[in-house]
C-alpha cells in the first residue's frame, strides 16, 4: 500500500537527475576544472571554478525528452576584473575550441556565457570576477560587453538555507515539482530565474508535520492570490525585480495555468486523488479512481485502497 507521501517521493525520485548522468556531469566538471587550473591561458590567473545553476541548487531535472541535454553552469572566477570584457570571452572561447574542440559537439560564445555541447550534457561557462571586500560577483557579459553584477551566487546559498528551514520535506523537491510543470507539462513558461524568485515568495511559513503535497498545495494557492508579477521580488535583494522583463507578457497566461492547477490540487486534498495525475502527467503513479470518504488522511496506510497500480 502506497501512501500519497510515498507516491510524491517516487514521483521526485522519477523526475531527478539519474545517478549515472550525475557522475558523468561531476566528472566532466572536475576534468575542466581541473584542465583550466593546470593550463590556464596566458594572462589569467584563475581563483575560483564553482558550480551554479540548477546542478548547485539540488533541483536538475531528468528531462522526459531524452533528446534534450540537461544544462549544466559553472563559474570560473578570474583574478583581474580590469580586463576587456570581449577580450576575456574570445581568449577563452578561443581556449575552449583549442582544447576541447575534438570531443565536444559544438562551442560557441552565447550572450552571458561560453557554450560547450557534449553528446549527453550542455556545459555553460560562465567568465566572472569577484569582489570579496564588496561581496559582488560579475560575470562577463557578451550581450552587453561588460561586466554584470549578479547573485548567483547568493542564489545558491539562499537555496540551500531555505532547505534546511523544512522538516517534513525537502524543498529542493518543492522547487523541482514547479520546474517539471514550467517545463514539461505547461504550454506557457516563465524563465527559472522568476520561477525560483516566485517559489521563494510563495512557498508556505515553515510549520511541523508539512509534507510535500501539502507545502504544494499552500504554494500554488499563494501564486493564484497575487495580484501581478510585480510582488516578485529577488530573494537576496528586495529592491530588485524577481522577474525576468520577457516574463511580464506571458504571467497572466501563466497564473491562469497555476489557478487551474490550485483548484485540481484542492480538488485531490479533498479526496480526488485522480487530479494528481491531471496536474503531473503520466510519470506520477498511478491513482485510484475512487474518492476519499470520511476525511481519511493521506497519510494513513489503512487506507485500503491506497495502492500503487504500477
Amino acid at each position: 500500500m502506497n501512501k500519497i507521501t510515498d507516491d510524491f517521493d517516487e514521483f521526485v525520485e522519477e523526475i531527478s537527475l539519474n545517478e549515472s548522468l550525475k557522475k558523468d556531469i561531476i566528472s566532466k566538471h572536475n576534468s575542466l576544472g581541473d584542465m583550466i587550473k593546470k593550463e590556464t591561458p596566458d594572462g589569467y590567473t584563475i581563483e575560483r571554478i564553482l558550480l551554479s545553476g540548477s546542478y548547485a541548487k539540488h533541483t536538475v531535472l531528468n528531462e522526459y525528452d531524452k533528446d534534450k541535454k540537461p544544462d549544466v553552469d559553472m563559474i570560473v572566477i578570474i583574478k583581474d576584473e580590469n580586463q576587456d570584457v570581449d577580450t576575456v570571452n574570445s581568449d577563452f572561447l578561443t581556449y575552449f575550441k583549442d582544447k576541447k574542440g575534438s570531443v565536444v559537439s559544438e562551442i560557441r560564445q552565447q550572450s552571458n556565457s561560453i557554450g560547450l555541447i557534449y553528446s549527453n550534457i550542455s556545459v555553460d561557462i560562465v567568465m566572472a570576477t569577484y569582489d570579496d571586500q564588496k561581496d559582488i560577483l560579475k560575470i562577463a557579459s557578451s550581450k552587453k560587453h561588460t561586466w554584470l553584477e549578479s547573485n548567483a551566487l547568493k542564489h545558491i546559498a539562499y537555496m540551500k538555507k531555505k532547505n534546511t528551514i523544512y522538516e517534513g520535506f525537502s524543498y529542493y523537491s518543492l522547487m523541482k515539482l514547479f520546474k517539471y510543470l514550467n517545463k514539461e507539462i505547461y504550454k506557457t513558461k516563465i524563465k527559472s530565474y522568476t520561477l525560483e524568485q516566485l517559489i521563494h515568495c510563495c512557498a508556505p511559513y515553515p510549520s511541523v508535520g508539512t509534507r510535500l503535497h501539502q507545502a504544494f498545495i499552500e504554494t500554488v494557492n499563494n501564486i493564484s492570490e497575487l495580484s501581478s508579477i510585480y510582488e516578485i521580488r529577488d530573494c537576496c535583494d528586495n529592491s530588485k525585480k524577481g522577474y525576468d522583463d520577457k516574463d511580464i507578457d506571458v504571467f497572466e497566461d501563466f497564473k491562469a495555468l497555476i489557478t487551474e492547477t490550485a483548484n485540481l490540487a484542492n480538488s485531490a486534498i479533498e479526496g480526488n486523488r485522480k487530479d494528481w495525475e491531471k496536474i503531473f502527467g503520466d510519470r506520477f503513479p498511478e491513482q485510484p479512481n475512487e474518492k476519499v470518504e470520511n476525511n481519511a488522511k493521506y497519510d494513513k496506510t489503512q487506507t485500503p485502497w491506497c495502492n500503487n497500480k504500477r
